[in-house]
């Protein structure tokens, strides 16, 4: 009176491990594919603008590697502005790692901003107190 299963011969059972795959596949890989951003929409490609500060926070994380500095404003008020770099394989790749930046470091960031004008931004590169430039896309660190 139990459930019974139906007989399957080896070319179902060999369909059905392959769609088990598949969809195992499409449960690991979707949510990461779908959480990637455009950067038009975000981003405001078409402007730069600079920022002299601290740095306060170096989060060393995938999809990209976050960065933020304390900005004093125009009336003297402290503005923390945070700005996604390249990924952690690329940063590494290109000799950096979650060390290169430490906190309380002086540094000037060149960003494209936020459309909406939250203190957000993507580097277009970091410029230490020495004057060298670091995590540049203008020299093959691409922000993907």
């Amino acid at each position: 009176m139990g459930l019974e299963l139906p007989d399957l011969n080896e070319e179902s059972m060999k369909r059905l491990f392959t769609l088990f795959l598949l969809l195992a596949g499409v449960a690991m890989f979707a949510p990461p594919l779908s959480a990637h951003h455009g950067r038009g929409q975000s981003f405001d490609m078409k402007n730069r603008i600079t920022l002299k500060g601290a740095v306060s926070l170096v989060k060393w994380q995938n999809p990209h590697v976050l960065i933020s500095i304390d900005v004093k404003d125009e009336s003297g008020k402290v503005v923390t502005w945070t700005f996604e770099n390249s990924n952690v394989h690329t940063l590494a790749n290109q000799g950096y790692n979650r060390n290169t930046l430490k906190v309380g470091q002086e540094v000037t960031a060149i960003v494209n901003p936020a459309a909406n004008g939250a203190p957000l931004g993507i580097v277009v590169k970091v410029i230490l107190a020495d004057g060298k430039e670091i995590m540049s896309r203008e020299r093959g660190n691409p922000v993907d």
